[in-house]
């Protein structure tokens, strides 16, 4: 009888260690791999696995860095353009001078946008929004004008294959880019759960009045969150670019943005700033991966794919927006 108890116990516990925000994410993932699976022979292989985890590594890297802006309740609308500004510079130097030079002058130029980013925000004081739509035109503006406009191929060896290593090589049956973004994701929940200034960065996104009367230091906070989101657009872009072999000023011009900062609030992370974290991130990266994977198995025109992509962030937004009112 004890036993019992002590088990009925244990299990009531972990059902209230599981936050709501993610019960419904959960169930579409579920949903999704069960329904593709009847619906198409090729979606529940391993070679269909392994290509969703390396093509959605450098998405979860990219929204792990928006999780911070809005967790502090901004926006970073510039990670698209650093992914291009980065993938440009990177083969570009690489292409005169060789991978080491090139990996840190092409992350340089994503970590300076946003250098500037904070700056701006943290010191300038200017709304996320605005500054980031700023940097967006100027960071993709930079790319063009950097490339000329045109892909930058033909890198030497033996660069061009230490450069693809980043982007499509193995460490044993591991893909590098997931082996790369498993680490990131890991640093990044020690950094948000044990650490002053994970707190620090809840704090500010759920009131900054109250943290400024708490003694944080509401500038400095800003400017690491910008430094963060800004770092892990870089490195999906090196990470990108390296699996392409080429520098391409498009790279992040595309639905990879978007991409970004739908998995965030589709993952249960609010809207308004200081609820969420990483690991629900990872949820919605999932979520939006293996639809698009398993939408493209069933071709499933690529216009409609966005209809419900849409459709799924604007009712998590909806359903975000309920809970806080009854909160």
């Amino acid at each position: 009888m004890k036993g019992a108890e002590t088990g009925g116990w244990r299990w009531h516990a972990l059902v209230e260690r599981i936050e709501p925000e993610t019960i419904g994410p959960s169930v579409a993932l579920v949903a999704m791999i069960v329904t593709f699976s009847i619906l198409s022979p090729y979606f529940l292989t391993r070679n269909n696995f392994t290509n969703v985890l390396v093509q959605s590594a450098p998405l979860l890297i990219l929204a792990a860095g928006q999780t911070f802006a809005l967790l502090m309740g901004g926006l970073d609308l510039s990670q698209g353009s650093i992914v291009s500004l980065v993938s440009v510079v990177t083969a570009g130097v690489i292409m005169r001078h060789h991978i080491v030079l090139g990996a840190l002058a092409g992350l340089g130029a994503g970590f300076g946008i946003s250098l500037v980013n904070g700056l701006l925000i943290g010191r300038a004081r200017i709304q996320p929004f605005i500054v980031t739509l700023g940097t967006l035109y100027m960071a993709a503006g930079l790319a063009m004008v950097y490339s000329g406009g045109s892909s930058i191929f033909g890198l030497p060896k033996p660069d061009e294959d230490y450069f693809f290593w980043f982007g499509g090589g193995f460490v044993g049956p591991i893909p590098v880019p997931v082996l790369i973004a498993a680490l990131l994701i890991a640093a990044i929940y020690v950094v948000l759960t044990r650490t002053r200034f994970g707190r620090h960065v809840y704090a500010v996104g759920g009131s900054e009045s109250v943290a400024v009367m708490s003694g944080i230091e509401l500038g400095r906070v800003k400017i690491l969150i910008y430094l963060i989101s800004g770092g892990c657009a870089a490195l999906a872009g090196f990470l990108m670019s390296g699996r392409v072999i080429s520098g391409q000023p498009l790279l992040g011009a595309g639905d990879i943005l978007l991409q970004s900062i739908g998995a965030v609030i589709i993952g249960g992370t609010s809207v308004f700033g200081g609820q969420g974290g990483v690991l629900r991130t990872v949820l919605g990266v999932l979520v939006i991966a293996f639809m698009v994977n398993g939408l493209n198995l069933l071709a499933i025109d690529t216009f409609v794919q966005q209809v419900i992509v849409g459709a799924i962030i604007i009712l998590s937004v909806w359903v975000n927006s309920l809970r806080r009112r009854r909160a």
